[in-house]
């Protein structure tokens, strides 16, 4: 029976049914060579389902009952519902989109095919869904009579089978080729709605069968065995669905460089039309340039205005596509940076030349050179000119000039002193805004400059850009309306700096600065003139390297309670130089302070004195020899003369008027042998002041202590030398014979024991000075005597009559030292120190001297 069928219409049908059940099934095999999982997925599933629904088509048709018929009509309906399901999957999944990824649309997908299933399985118990009976013609078959929900199902699949339509037309229309052969394959598909409509009106030899099944297997075949290549190339599993995702343009390459997808964003940079299938070095060579990795600014006309893309090539991971470019539109970031760029220009142009009027005609200039700048104005409020114009005004500023009743931007800035920014109205033909819009300006942006020398500008800055003046631009140029005049002040002060720092350098006084600990940051060139040490030496120390100890702890207590009060310290002070010299001199010590008062470093400055206070000295002290005491030796004199004028007139006994004449003359002669000695030792006084400051020799330690050995060797008293070991190795000032031997003169000479005695003792101190004590057993200094040693000065009261311990006092102090006495009931000891140098190289000695002490302890 079933043999004899195949020559009639029923065999005819069942043969149709059971090849495009035959072919979609064999299709599975081609469907296992692509390479995306998921469009291996949903196209399995379309053939699968496809193939059993026209298989059971074709059981249907040969089934003799109706009830077997009835059974097998239902599992087809469930397969070919399915179907619905897997061309969308399949749909989404070739043209790019996710779809079919997304677990939400799935979870709807399972629960409105299982709605329809279930309708389906239960119209045995509803009989809402169908009605089948047998009928005879064209031949004995089951006819189904469909109700409501089926044609609401039907209309529901169809309407989704036309949205995977529009998937897949829609990726074919990105191509730059028309796939004809995948159009009509795909339309294939729709085609079996034909015979279907036609036998639902008149049922004659064509049945009323869902002929889907038979569409879908035309598909498979042309898909595999016709347009396979074209079928693999148009697909975009992965590469559409990056595209898309990226906000920025983007171009999927695959592995030859060809453009397999692309996004709009792209294709508004390109220009060019479709490229997809186009290889890169056609589509545009210099983004085919690009290496992996590779970043590069390129400029790009979008819709007539000129923009700046960042390009950035790079590989990717996906199965058909292995690099992508992204195109960044940076025009606004690149045009802010050409800003910033030009105005750090300008503030080096400023910073090097120092003239804030050049700068401000250098503004506008540079600012018109880019490219959204029509026009930039600085303009000066208070002055009658126009100001400095850039770029091309044609006439606007003048305009502006002349129209006082309209301003613009810039005239309501001037007024405000606010930043202020407007945008233009094209349609506007009244005011500076038709101005403007005439010249193709679409916003204005004025800016105050308040700069610190007084005058006042408005920049004005005149965009073409499409968008306008932007939020960052306007911050940008709000940062850079404080930031030049600040730049200005900068530079005034640097001014005013540098000529502070040249008068501080040509100072003849010692100046340093410290920080408020105390350390040393800066110092003068006197400095290291006066003191010895170098700006390296002294730099990072503290003034504790210029302490004698000769000023008490209280002098430094005062100091620091003075300056950290915020007050001016000024007193005199004896430091010590490097070498060793000990020097007087007058500083003042000064807080630099903040804004609140309070101190941040510490200026000082010291005045050298000693040179000025031994020849004041000398001088008051010669003065008051010259001026007192020779007057009071010309008054003896005097007395003795009329006294030995009385004595010739009174006495009548020659042999008495003859002895009291002798004494009287013996007593002048001794007065004026006097009054030559102290003569002669002033004199000598100047020689060796002379001498000092003519040369600065220095003698070997050891012979100047063979010296003094001699000199005690010829004294008529008791004497003794004691020199302490390792003294050969330094030098010192050949004045140091004068003082000792002036010291053991006055020993002997004032001497009133019946065996006088002298001991000099040669020792080296801690601090690189050797010390000299003279000691006698003699009735001591004389209190007028001590002051000199103490003091350094006589007064009206306290004065001596001689100038040996003035001279001592002298040379120590201009060499350096410092004299001591002490007095007790044995004796006097004179202490004398002085800087020794090591004998390597010897040093030149230096006599002048430092800023305040003082590190803070």
């Amino acid at each position: 029976m079933v043999l004899s069928m195949f020559g009639t219409l029923q065999g005819l049908y069942v043969v149709v049914f059971s090849l495009a059940g035959l072919v979609c099934l064999g299709a599975l095999l081609g469907v296992r060579t692509l390479s995306h999982a998921d469009i291996r997925r949903g196209l399995a599933g379309l053939f699968l389902l496809n193939g059993v629904w026209a298989l059971l088509m074709a059981i249907r048709l040969l089934l003799p009952t109706l009830s077997s018929k009835r059974v097998v009509y239902l599992f087809g309906l469930i397969a070919g519902i399915g179907t619905v399901f897997a061309w969308l999957y399949f749909a989404s999944a070739y043209s790019g989109r996710q779809y079919h990824r997304s677990r939400s649309l799935r979870l709807v997908a399972v629960a409105v095919f299982s709605s329809i299933v279930l309708i389906k399985v239960t119209n045995p118990i509803h009989g809402a869904y169908m009605q089948m009976r047998i009928v005879t013609e064209p031949f004995h078959h089951a006819r189904v009579t469909h109700f409501a929900p089926h044609w609401l199902v039907t209309g529901f699949s169809y309407t989704v089978s036309g949205l995977g339509f529009w998937f897949l037309f829609d990726s074919f229309a990105d191509a730059d080729t028309r796939p004809t052969a995948l159009y009509l394959l795909v339309s294939v598909t729709a085609l079996p709605l034909v015979p279907y409509i036609a036998a639902y009106y008149h049922e004659g030899p064509v049945l009323l069968l869902n002929y889907e099944p038979i569409g879908i297997a035309i598909f498979a075949l042309g898909v595999f065995w016709y347009a396979r290549g074209e079928f693999t190339r148009l697909s975009n599993p992965d590469q559409s669905s990056i595209a898309e995702s990226i906000s920025e343009g983007v171009l999927i390459l695959d592995d030859q460089g060809t453009v397999v997808n692309y996004n709009d964003s792209a294709a508004s940079v390109l220009e060019n039309g479709p490229v997809q299938g186009q290889s890169l070095d056609d589509v545009d060579a210099e983004l085919a340039s690009l290496d992996s990795g590779e970043t590069t600014i390129l400029s790009r006309s979008v819709s007539d205005q000129s923009a700046k893309f960042e390009c950035h090539r790079e590989d990717i991971e996906a199965e058909t596509a292995s690099e992508a470019i992204t195109l960044t539109d940076v025009s606004q970031i690149v045009h802010l940076e050409d800003v910033a760029r030009l105005f750090r220009e300008l503030n080096k142009v400023l910073i090097q030349n120092g003239d804030p009027d050049e700068f401000t005609t250098l503004v506008p200039e540079k600012l018109s050179t880019i490219d959204a700048y029509r026009m930039v104005w600085l303009c000066a409020p208070t002055d009658d000119e126009t100001g400095y114009v850039a770029g091309q005004p044609d006439g606007y500023v003048h305009r502006q000039r002349s129209d006082i009743d309209s301003p613009d931007p810039v005239g309501r800035a001037a007024d405000t002193g606010d930043i202020h920014v407007a945008d233009v109205d094209p349609n506007s033909d009244e005011g500076w805004e038709a101005a403007a819009a005439d010249r193709g300006i679409t916003a204005c942006l004025a800016v105050p400059l308040h700069f610190p020398t007084g005058r006042e500008y408005v920049l004005g800055v005149y965009t073409t850009a499409l968008d306008g003046v932007s939020e960052a631009e306007i911050e940008l140029f709000r940062d850079i309306s404080e930031a030049v005049p600040n730049t200005v002040a900068a530079i005034t002060a640097h001014q005013e700096a540098k000529e502070y720092q040249k008068a501080v350098e040509h100072a003849g006084y010692a100046i340093f600065i410290t920080d408020i600990d105390g350390v040393i940051r800066h110092v003068n060139p006197a400095f290291e003139e006066i003191t010895g040490y170098t700006a390296d030496e002294a730099i990072g120390k503290t003034p504790r390297i210029l302490k004698s100890g000769e000023m008490d702890e209280e002098y430094y207590e005062r100091l620091w309670e003075t300056v950290l009060g915020g007050e001016v310290f000024s007193d005199e002070i004896i430091n010590k130089t490097k070498s060793g010299d000990r020097y007087l001199a007058h500083q003042t010590a000064a807080p630099v302070t903040d804004e609140t008062g309070e101190p941040i470093a510490f200026v000082a400055i010291q005045v050298e004195l000693t040179e000025d206070i031994v020849r004041k000295q000398r001088l008051s002290v010669l003065n008051r020899l010259l001026r007192h005491n020779l007057r009071n030796k010309l008054n003896v004199i005097s007395l003795q003369m009329a006294r030995l004028e009385d004595l010739y007139k009174s006495s009548s006994d020659a042999s008495e008027r003859d002895t009291q004449a002798r004494q009287v003359v013996q007593e002048v002669q001794r007065v004026t042998e006097e009054i030559m000695t102290r003569s002669e030792k002033a004199h000598e006084i100047e020689q060796i002041f002379d001498r000092l400051d003519a040369t600065g020799e220095c003698m070997p330690l050891a012979s100047a202590t063979k010296s003094v050995r001699r000199t005690l060797s010829d004294t008529e008293a008791t004497t003794t030398l004691d020199v302490a070991e390792n003294l050969d190795c330094y030098e010192i000032t050949p004045e140091i014979l004068t003082i000792v031997d002036e010291l053991i003169t006055n020993a002997v000479k004032h001497n009133t024991s019946s065996d006088p005695t002298v001991h000099v003792a040669v020792t080296l101190s801690d601090d690189s000075e050797v010390r000299f004590s003279v000691s006698d057993n003699g009735p001591g200094l004389s209190a007028q005597e001590q002051h000199i040693l103490t003091e350094g000065e006589e007064t009206q009261l306290n004065h001596s009559s001689g100038l040996g311990l003035w001279m001592v006092t002298w040379i120590v102090t201009y060499c350096g030292g410092m004299v001591a006495a002490e007095v007790d009931e044995e004796g006097t000891t004179i202490d004398v120190l002085l800087p020794v140098w090591p004998t390597e190289g010897g040093r030149e000695r230096s006599r002048v001297g430092s800023p305040t002490d003082g590190g803070r302890e």
